[in-house]
């Protein structure tokens, strides 16, 4: 997952001492989230990806849940310097060759901008097995390749780059997955993230 403005809303949606009880976060596999909110094992879920303007994101159908979504917009983050470094934007499509880093737990994988881009290609250079972005980012600084990111993601990296998505038109969307809640630590957050900012 890498979402930009919801997850540090998330961050400081519960400060410490509010409410009693025990905040747990865990970092899992997206595709498995619907699931485990549906049946209970987790309270509430951020879960990010592309999508058209208008649509939602493509969750399994698992049951009723409640979803509440931030859209932001998505960027090709790339090495400092590199040509398209300053475009006002890009088609993703002329990409689909281009060195793109794997990092399933982050970004999208190499089919969603296949699918989006309605050609073929977006092969990885290079993987990174990890959540956290600022590694990722390296691996862009240091030019082994491209990452389809949210423009938030990029705030303040040195060595970065990026150029907005232009085409096909696609948001980077972010969307708060939970059912049902009591009242307690999870419910002040789904309220405190679906304030408008």
């Amino acid at each position: 997952m890498c979402d930009g403005g919801a997850g540090q809303r998330a961050d400081h949606g519960v400060r410490p001492g509010a409410v009693a009880g025990q905040l747990l976060v865990r970092v899992l596999a997206q595709d498995v989230l619907p699931a485990l909110v549906a049946t209970g094992e987790v309270d509430l879920a951020l879960v990010d990806g592309l999508a058209a303007p208008s649509d939602p994101l493509p969750l399994p159908e698992v049951g009723p849940l409640i979803t509440v979504a931030v859209a932001e917009q998505p960027i090709v983050a790339l090495l400092a310097g590199h040509p398209l470094a300053g475009r006002p934007g890009v088609a993703l499509a002329d990409l689909s060759a281009a060195r793109w880093l794997d990092a399933p737990d982050l970004v999208p994988t190499a089919a969603r901008p296949r699918a989006a881009a309605g050609v073929d290609g977006f092969r990885p250079a290079a993987r990174y097995e990890g959540t956290d972005v600022h590694g990722l980012l390296a691996l862009v600084a240091t030019g082994h390749g491209l990452a389809l990111l949210p423009a938030p993601a990029l705030a303040g990296i040195p060595g970065v780059a990026s150029v907005p998505v232009a085409a096909p038109r696609l948001v980077h969307r972010t969307e708060l997955v939970h059912g049902s809640l009591p009242e307690g630590p999870a419910a002040l957050l789904a309220r405190e993230l679906a304030q408008p900012r």
